[in-house]
């Protein structure tokens, strides 16, 4: 038996990374006493599939992962087993069974919407906002710069970004919409779309951001992962 659980990850927990947060997962599964299924080997631990990584600092509403039941379980006993053992840590919101021929989460393509929430540092018009977001919007390439073991690789992050827009302005305080595309070939980390922003000429700091929403691209339509 495949369960899919849609979770958030409040503010709380939102300073641990996706290794980490993996761990939680486990443990949580451990603690539910449901008829978990293992992996082989000699190291044998709870069988989970996460889904789209959460960076570190990010609030995720619309979050997944799967895990494997070695025998048919009612749902409703899944479900209060589940809000039980992550109670005060991941809020369990809904879960499904899916076929096990369904593919993992993160082998899909995916539109991941975030709300990145700020207070501008100086004085800029809403027709400026729109006028800078338009601009980068209209950049055939958007080349970015990135370090890992002291090797620099450069990369072009533009096809990652689906849309850029201010979403709400409200003295300082301000609200922009990016939803982007994740996909095998890459995306764009939120770091690298607040810096973006910031040296296209819009002096803001960003206080959090939120993940609003998860869809995967499944055989040419836009789902969500709950729709399998």
């Amino acid at each position: 038996m495949r369960i899919r659980v849609n979770f958030e990850r409040p503010v709380e927990v939102c300073y641990i990374g996706h290794i980490d947060l993996t761990r939680v997962v486990t443990r949580g599964l451990r603690r539910t006493g449901l008829p978990l299924k293992f992996t082989e080997g000699f190291n044998q631990r709870v069988k989970t599939e996460m889904g789209f990584p959460l960076s570190v600092g990010i609030i995720g509403e619309d979050e997944y992962f799967d895990f494997y039941l070695s025998e048919n379980t009612p749902e409703d006993v899944i479900l209060q087993s589940l809000e039980g053992a992550f109670k005060n840590i991941l809020v369990i919101k809904r879960i499904k069974p899916v076929s096990y021929s369904a593919p993992s989460l993160t082998s899909m393509n995916a539109i991941l919407t975030h709300f990145l929430y700020g207070a501008l540092l100086s004085d800029i018009t809403e027709d400026k906002i729109e006028y800078v977001l338009s601009n980068i919007m209209q950049k055939r390439e958007i080349i970015i710069n990135r370090s890992r073991k002291n090797i620099v690789k450069s990369k072009d992050v533009r096809p990652f970004i689906k849309e850029l827009k201010l979403l709400s302005i409200d003295g300082s305080n301000v609200t922009f919409l990016l939803p982007i595309y994740f996909t095998q070939k890459g995306s764009i980390k939120m770091d690298e779309a607040k810096n973006l922003i910031k040296q296209s000429g819009i002096d803001v700091n960003f206080t959090y951001t939120v993940r609003k929403r998860t869809m995967v691209v499944y055989k040419g339509k836009v789902i969500s992962p709950m729709d399998f």
